[in-house]
């Protein structure tokens, strides 16, 4: 006996030469395809078998696997300290909206492990469950890998949905959202769908650090600042010497700062809302109530948290996406969806909503 198969088909080319991808899931025991086996589908490109267990597994972009965890609700870290007491010492730190496993409470303090960090923190700091979930995902994001030999992209949570493009197996999507049995994930700099049955989330990364890493962490953070005030002065000094007017580009090092900034504060909005960010920052330049850098208006204290939080400084160390450098790029040629704003948020209000954000 056979167990039922789902199919998951994407169809692309003329009429006379279509491509069609698939992939098979069997459920159950193991399924022998033999010769006695008919198949009525008509294809031009081969079927992969894969045998999966009827044993469903907890995501952890899933509610049930957060029952336990909580996130930081901080706008620069949580300390995580030895014993349940204020004069108890430090032994990590919790940036905001990283993970921690809940391990017990006492009194006021939570006892978590996370990374490889394990201890208290005060229990105000903190947010569970549910609420832990989406402050993760809102701050951090998901991603998950393609399972599937290929898998279509489509631009609504349905089969009704048109296909945009496809996935290949192995290739990691960044999931913005769920809905039902579909995945929201960022393509080509726009929300688009992907069955969750084919993709596999991967582990929590962003996770406690030991002070050890939080120092080599501060330290990589004001060495890229200082390259980004040096390229800056460099800039300037270059555009003073020039004796014709002519539109001063950023250097190498702001243009590194300007779109890990748009990665860390629109990664996953659209292209425009990624632009809009880019535009806020040089709309402060340019303004004569911000400092008039790129780099000290993204580094001046209390602006963007981002920046004094460290995930700024991971992400120069990592490298922003592709497409934040092409929205970087796109401001500094001038392109401006917001106008005059110099602030946005994620919230709503009077001015101008680019996806999740309110620009005024």
């Amino acid at each position: 006996m056979y167990s039922a198969a789902r199919w998951e088909c994407a169809v692309y080319g003329s009429d006379k030469n279509q491509e069609v991808i698939m992939k098979r899931k069997t459920t159950g025991a193991f399924a022998v395809l033999g010769s006695a086996l008919a198949l009525t589908v008509v294809m031009t490109a081969p079927v992969h078998a894969e045998t999966v267990t009827n044993e469903e597994s907890v995501r952890v972009i899933d509610t049930a696997a957060w029952q336990n965890m909580a996130a930081a609700n901080v706008t620069s870290y949580a300390n995580i300290r030895e014993g349940a007491s204020i004069d108890s010492g430090r032994i990590g730190v919790l940036l905001p909206g990283c993970s921690a496993e809940v391990l017990g409470t006492e009194g006021d303090w939570t006892k978590v492990r996370s990374g490889s960090v394990e201890g208290y923190i005060r229990s105000d700091l903190l947010v569970f469950g549910e609420e832990a979930r989406v402050h993760y995902r809102n701050v951090h994001g998901f991603s998950g890998t393609v399972t599937a030999d290929a898998l279509n992209v489509r631009s609504a949570p349905s089969l009704e949905g048109s296909v945009l493009g496809s996935e290949a197996g192995g290739e990691e999507v960044k999931i913005t959202g769920e809905e039902n049995e579909w995945l929201q994930i960022e393509y080509q700099g726009n929300d688009a769908y992907m069955a969750a049955e084919y993709i596999e989330t991967k582990d929590l990364e962003h996770t406690a650090l030991t002070l050890e890493e939080y120092e080599q962490m501060r330290a990589a953070e004001e060495a890229a600042q200082a390259a980004a005030a040096q390229a800056a002065q460099s800039a300037e000094a270059q555009a003073a010497a020039t004796s014709e007017a002519q539109p001063v580009s950023a250097g190498s090092a702001e243009l590194d700062l300007l779109a890990a900034i748009i990665h860390c504060e629109a990664g996953g909005e659209s292209r425009t809302g990624k632009v809009a960010v880019g535009a806020v920052v040089l709309n402060r330049v340019n303004s004569g109530s911000f400092p008039n850098s790129i780099s000290e208006v993204i580094y001046q204290s209390g602006q963007f948290t981002p920046a004094s939080s460290g995930i700024l400084a991971r992400t120069l160390a990592q490298g922003a996406d592709a497409d934040c450098y092409e929205a970087a790029r796109a401001a500094l040629n001038g392109e401006n969806p917001v106008g005059g704003c110099l602030y946005f948020n994620s919230g709503s209000g009077q001015g101008i909503q680019i996806g999740n954000q309110h620009f005024y």
